[in-house]
């Protein structure tokens, strides 16, 4: 799950980001610096998975 506010971005969503694994799993969130497109980007993916999480039911 991407931290909230990393990038921007709010929702609870769930993206490939790097991050340093231990023993108990995730450790630490590795913050790459992204250029302005770069940023645009990822949010542009994280809203795109976003409106499709956001309607499914468990």
């Amino acid at each position: 799950m991407v931290p909230p506010g990393l990038y921007g971005i709010k929702e609870e969503i769930f993206l490939s980001i790097p991050c340093i694994l231990g023993r108990n799993g995730i450790s630490d969130v590795v913050k790459i610096t992204l250029n302005s497109e770069e940023e645009a980007l990822f949010k542009q993916s994280a809203n795109t998975l976003w409106n499709i999480q956001k309607d499914l039911v468990f």
